[in-house]
């Protein structure tokens, strides 16, 4: 039997709901929807439904993690294991497994070559290799920014396309129409434009698949064949579609095609989501969805909430749609929030991280429960956050998913120590990288003793391999 925290009535009427049912369920984030999914796959499992007929879906792996948890924590009955997925996981296996049907027609040079999926890094790699020689023309001279950014915005403007669903050829001409600003700046999006159909052609030449293009194949190609939509649509019987207000609209065309085959369905929205717009996210697109299903659930607001926060919320969402008469704000608002006043970059540094310092060491919060959010990460105030804390022997970790990952000291360690490791590929490290990697790597070790150690065992006269045999180093250099 498996077994749940205890729930609440509408929960377990969710849950327990007739198989046969498409429910949207609705609510404000904490109200306890996601557990009512669960609950409901919890049910669909006890009567019978083999688990390999459950799909559910997601925008974002992260948020899939409930359900993995109940997954491997619980012994299912017998018939497989849910399939959880996001659209992108999908379309991949999808793909992978209908590949021979759709590479010829789609275009590409090889199709009796197998596919090599690209993740965001790998994706970075081969568009900076398709845009260096346009930047030798020139292109981009009037743009003041990092190359890797260029790199990700080209591949974003990408997938944004695939996923809200027109074509990429078409991407400098939008961007031209939405530009307000100075009408010299317009020659940008054409070379953007020639950059994208660049890397397309790049990739259809090589069978890369890039998240765009496996989005655009999935849509395009196999979900209009009749053969490829009526083996999803005979293997997946029952859905539950969780967080869906920060999918894209792909996905939730999709659905829409696919919802009146489901035998069952749980679609969960969250009332003022869409928080990921910026990455493609369409909550009103969500919306759109109950009007295929056969009864709409609302979840009261959470319990976890204190009531000048949730004030604070309600009048900061009606401030934004410009829906808040001045005097409907209380006084009691202004106890939801602390605002602190800084001339100066460091000074809001240092009030920021005092801050965190009183709740942790004077109010016993744990540092795990304190999240610090900007609109924009520099490296500058990475390092000054980070290090103060650090000082202050608090742990902390930073989450930018902008930054390349090969700016990440522990990738570069690795890679550091791949190079010394297999001298045969012919990449030489260079003093400072193996300097960077000993810091990285020895704890406590600081900069000058590293790179005392560099100097006695780094030799440029090496011709293979930059390291001097052991042996070689005098008595106090192998010493230290």
């Amino acid at each position: 039997m498996i077994v749940l925290p205890e729930l609440t009535a509408l929960q377990h009427a969710v849950a327990e709901k007739p198989l046969g049912r498409k429910i949207f369920l609705k609510g404000e984030p904490g109200s306890g929807k996601t557990t009512a999914g669960i609950a409901r796959l919890k049910h669909l499992l006890e009567n019978g439904v083999p688990a390999d007929q459950i799909l559910i879906l997601l925008p974002q792996r992260t948020l899939a993690k409930p359900y993995y948890d109940f997954i491997s924590q619980h012994d299912l009955p017998p018939g497989g294991i849910p399939t959880v997925v996001t659209l992108g996981g999908l379309s991949q296996r999808t793909i992978q497994l209908f590949w021979p049907a759709i590479s010829e027609e789609a275009g590409f040079s090889n199709p009796h070559l197998p596919p090599l999926f690209l993740t965001l890094e790998t994706a970075q790699y081969y568009m900076a290799k398709v845009v260096e020689p346009f930047l030798e023309k020139g292109y981009f001279e009037q743009l003041v920014i990092d190359r890797n950014r260029l790199y990700s915005q080209l591949i974003d403007n990408l997938n944004k396309a695939a996923l809200i669903g027109f074509a990429h050829t078409t991407i400098g001409e939008r961007l031209k129409q939405a530009w307000n600003g100075q009408p010299q700046h317009l020659i940008l999006f054409d070379q953007a434009q020639e950059c994208i159909n660049a890397f397309r052609e790049f990739c259809l030449q090589n069978n890369l698949l890039d998240f765009s293009l496996q989005i655009e194949l999935f849509i395009n190609h196999l979900w209009r064949s009749f053969l490829v939509r009526h083996y999803l649509q005979s293997r997946y019987r029952h859905l539950i579609y969780d967080n869906m207000e920060e999918d894209a609209p792909a996905a939730h065309d999709l659905i829409r095609d696919w919802l009146p085959v489901f035998d069952s369905a749980l679609l969960i929205f969250d009332t003022h989501g869409g928080h990921r717009v910026f990455l493609g996210a369409d909550p009103q697109s969500a919306e759109l969805l109950m009007d295929g299903c056969d009864e709409i659930v609302e979840f009261t607001p959470g319990m976890t909430c204190p009531p000048h926060i949730k004030t604070f919320q309600q009048n900061l969402i009606k401030s934004l749609h410009r829906r808040l008469p001045v005097e409907e704000v209380t006084p009691a608002v202004k106890t939801a929030f602390t605002h602190l006043p800084a001339c100066f970059y460091p000074e809001m540094v240092d009030q920021v991280c005092e801050v965190i310092k009183e709740l942790v060491q004077k109010n016993g919060v744990a540092p795990q429960d304190i999240a610090v959010l900007a609109p924009f990460v520099s490296d500058s105030l990475r390092f000054s956050l980070m290090n103060r804390l650090e000082e202050a022997s608090i742990p902390v970790r930073s989450h930018r998913p902008s930054r390349s990952l090969y700016d990440e000291p522990a990738a570069r360690s690795l890679i550091t120590l791949a190079k010394l490791a297999h001298p045969h590929w012919n990449l030489r490290p260079s003093r400072e990288e193996i300097r960077a990697m000993l810091v990285y790597c020895i704890e406590d070790l600081d900069l000058i003793r590293a790179d005392l150690l560099v100097q006695m065992g780094y030799s440029t006269k090496m011709a293979d391999f930059p390291m001097r045999p052991f042996d070689e180093i005098g008595v106090i250099g192998r010493e230290r």
